[in-house]
């Protein structure tokens, strides 16, 4: 029983994995693409094609988190940026990246902002006697300029989500 499990779910699986990778616009993958979408993004293995030609993705975005201490002290949290990183590190926090711009800008997981949020607030919560009050995110994106065009890639500030900090949220 345990072998017939675990066959069925290597074909189910590499079977979604096909369905969701191949370019393919078949009635069955059109019709088995909206199904399989939330095994996908749960199991991390969503992957459009917008990273390729003939229209790869034309923006660059970034999140930040600003907060705001007891003694109305400032600070900065950043979420990781792959080319911050060496190859290898890369490949590992690509899913923290992917999250913040794929999920955590997307209106449809909005849901999810105060729980990231809360856990901003935690890892920040460093000085035991000035603890964070409020906490935004925000978020910045800029069009990436055609090759040698040496256009100017302006950067635009959104704020998205404001947090004020409750007492159960520091422990």
């Amino acid at each position: 029983m345990k072998r017939v499990a675990i066959n069925l779910f290597l074909i189910f699986h590499l079977s979604t994995i096909l369905c969701w990778a191949l370019p393919l616009n078949t009635q069955l993958v059109v019709v088995a693409r909206p199904l399989i979408a939330p095994y996908m993004t749960w199991s991390g293995l969503a992957q459009g094609w917008n990273l390729f030609a003939p229209n790869p993705l034309s923006l660059n975005t970034r999140v930040e988190a600003e907060l705001v201490y007891r003694n109305g002290q400032k600070g900065l949290w950043k979420f990781p940026l792959p080319q911050n990183y060496g190859y290898i590190h890369r490949y590992y926090m690509e899913r923290e990246h992917k999250f913040s711009f794929d999920s955590l800008l997307n209106d449809r997981f909005e849901a999810l902002r105060p729980d990231v949020a809360r856990y901003l607030v935690k890892l920040n919560n460093t000085q035991k006697d000035n603890p964070p009050v409020s906490i935004t995110l925000v978020s910045y994106r800029s069009t990436i300029a055609p090759p040698n065009s040496n256009l100017p890639e302006p950067w635009t500030r959104k704020e998205f989500f404001t947090y004020s900090v409750q007492p159960g949220d520091l422990q």
